[in-house]
């Protein structure tokens, strides 16, 4: 199944339609961007024990060929396994989600080569509908990109924060944590003490605690601003990375959703 994804998206087959016309992308740009970005391969790919908590390691296309595989062993749809949340003040727009639930046994079942491969992202919905099988949910501002992967967002988080002439070594993402960890009185984030890579230390243990733990994520645009990736665990914390290609860059951590959040600035 990778092997028959990967000639899909890198159109090794040139006997077919290279066009990709079954993830419905209008912009030659926007194809090559999602194409380039569901084949990635910047580490060892390690898929989560379960398909929909955690982000998996390595590129998208092998969780899609993993997916893809398991639902035509089993005859079982994956999307059964996503968890629910139920965040207040955010409502997704559930029609992709509802079309691919729809989509027969039978689909998948007959996937064996380009055209038919084709055919089955037809019926999904595109690109719209792989990314909600890769379990990206869709929510009012969602954009149709690829995100960026598990090692992508690990860089940005971990790049030095002051300029290379610093004597600094706190990272972006250590003083993200800085700055955010006051907002919830519980001591979910932690304290902020100790030396600059005692902090690198702990942002780091966070930021990977909340990437094996994230059952909810959303490619989005902000107000005026760039896309944005943004995963969530089960109780709603979470993390935003902006990007654009392969440019991708670490915003902060986020606060589960609250009714007055900015009037409260979000903490709790």
């Amino acid at each position: 199944m990778e092997g028959l994804l990967r000639a899909y998206f890198t159109n090794e087959n040139t006997a077919y339609d290279a066009s990709c016309p079954g993830l419905a992308l209008e912009k030659d740009s926007a194809l090559t961007a999602f194409c380039e970005a569901m084949t990635r391969e910047d580490e060892e790919p390690l898929l989560p024990t379960q398909i929909y908590v955690g982000m998996w390691r390595g590129a998208h296309i092998k969780l899609l060929a993993h997916i893809l595989a398991a639902w035509k062993s089993t005859a079982q749809h994956p999307l059964l396994q996503i968890q629910a949340m139920n965040m207040e003040g955010v409502t997704e727009d559930t029609a992709s989600f509802d079309r691919v639930m729809a989509v027969p046994f039978h689909a998948v079942d007959r996937v064996e080569d380009i055209p038919s491969l084709d055919a089955f992202l037809h019926v999904i919905g595109g690109a719209r509908g792989l990314l909600t099988l890769l379990g990206i949910r869709c929510t009012v501002g969602s954009q149709v990109v690829c995100p960026p992967t598990r090692a992508q967002c690990m860089d940005a988080f971990n790049r030095k924060h002051a300029a290379e002439s610093s004597s600094s070594i706190l990272t972006i993402g250590a003083r993200q944590w800085t700055k955010h960890v006051q907002r919830c009185l519980n001591g979910w984030w932690g304290q902020n003490k100790g030396s600059e890579a005692a902090k690198n230390a702990i942002a780091a243990a966070k930021i990977a605690e909340l990437l094996d733990a994230t059952v909810w994520m959303n490619v989005h645009g902000l107000p005026n601003g760039p896309v944005v990736f943004e995963i969530r665990q089960a109780e709603g914390y979470g993390a935003r990375w902006g990007f654009q290609g392969n440019e991708v860059h670490f915003r902060g951590f986020v606060e589960p959703y609250m009714e007055n959040g900015h009037e409260l600035s979000w903490r709790h």
